[in-house]
């Protein structure tokens, strides 16, 4: 073999190793980087796993609000009702004193009236009386 042969073998076996040495060093790295995008996988997992774990508490509270929610909704319609009921109640039996009261005013009224006509009726008929028999009233009083 020639000696440039030689060189020529050597050269390319130099520029050989030298690829080998790069692609050391690029898997080397590519292992890294692997490795780190492992550890970034198992990360995001975690924070999904919490994230989800509150998304499910969450819901689970927004449930327990929305059933109170509609709990108080039956209560306060049950209460409505209750106080419509009461209500109504109440302003009949107000209406019926308020007649009793009418009633027993407008009585009372139509007795007073009477009353005031039979006195008027009275003393008219005294003051005719009195009007034609008074000359000799006088004359008894004297």
């Amino acid at each position: 073999m020639s000696d440039n042969q030689h060189t020529d073998i050597r050269v390319q076996l130099e520029s050989l190793r030298k690829d080998i040495e790069n692609s050391t060093s690029i898997q080397s790295r590519l292992d890294t980087a692997i490795d780190k995008l492992t550890d970034v996988s198992t990360s995001i997992k975690s924070m999904l796993a919490v994230h989800e774990e509150k998304i499910q508490r969450q819901e689970q509270v927004d449930d327990i609000l929305f059933d109170k929610l509609k709990a108080r909704q039956d209560e306060i319609t049950h209460i409505q009702k209750d106080l419509t009921a009461s209500i109504e109640l109440s302003e009949k039996r107000l209406l019926c004193e308020i007649k009793t009261i009418r009633n027993d005013i407008g009585d009372r009224v139509s007795m007073l009236e009477k009353w005031k006509w039979l006195i008027l009726g009275g003393s008219v008929v005294v003051g005719w009386i009195l009007s034609k028999n008074f000359t000799y009233i006088v004359s008894m009083l004297s």
